[in-house]
């Protein structure tokens, strides 16, 4: 993203010359956003050694991490650097812009699919739209694993996917029962069953029980 100083003087030299150029970098983060602690340094030795500021921006809802503050006769080896390690160009402007996939199936219980792989697939398949850009606006795409949506994708991108679970329910019922004996009906009803957002869970009285898949016991 180039950025150069609008404050000048009389002679339209900068007032401020360090802050003349200050370009930024746009980064594409690992699926997940995993780093390990050599990586996080190899990326600060890479930026700063290139002429970079120092100055890293990690993620927020953009999913870059940004590179913030360097010159433009900098920023080609800055890139070239962060390529040899493995990195490539984020989206800016009207084009394809970087996607976010959550944790997911890395760490997270909740998962309902390969968040990583839906990324990669997607983001690897049209990244000349990234890097040449080619559309009348900006779009992204962005990966839950489940309803919690913890990347934001619903609010914060225009092509969200969420994990959604389409199986029965799962029970340990032997829990239940033992949630039940001590807490009894009140607690069951008004922090289980009615916390449910898509009353999904219903309580039947065990006379009028019918058996199927779909049943605790």
């Amino acid at each position: 993203i180039p950025r150069f100083t609008e404050l000048k003087d009389e002679n339209h030299k900068p007032l401020l010359p360090e802050a003349a150029e200050f370009h930024t970098l746009r980064v594409q983060p690992p699926a997940g956003m995993h780093y390990t602690s050599d990586l996080l340094r190899k990326l600060c030795n890479v930026w700063t050694e290139n002429g970079g500021s120092g100055l890293i921006a990690f993620h927020g809802q953009s999913g870059d991490i940004m590179f913030q503050g360097i010159k433009t006769a900098n920023v080609q080896p800055a890139f070239e650097a962060l390529n040899e390690m493995g990195f490539d160009m984020g989206g800016a402007g009207p084009a394809l812009r970087t996607s976010m996939s959550c944790v997911g199936a890395a760490r997270c219980e909740m998962s309902c699919y390969d968040e990583a792989k839906a990324l990669r697939t997607v983001i690897n398949n049209n990244l000349d739209d990234m890097h040449r850009p080619s559309l009348p606006y900006k779009f992204k795409f962005k990966f839950s694993g489940c309803p919690n949506d913890c990347v934001n994708a619903i609010q914060r991108s225009d092509m969200a996917t969420i994990g959604t679970w389409r199986d029965n329910i799962r029970v340990n019922e032997e829990n239940v029962r033992v949630y039940y004996k001590a807490h009894g009906m009140h607690d069951l009803v008004n922090d289980v069953i009615s916390k449910c957002p898509t009353r999904a869970i219903t309580l039947v009285a065990a006379d009028k029980l019918v058996a199927s898949p779909t049943v605790s016991t």
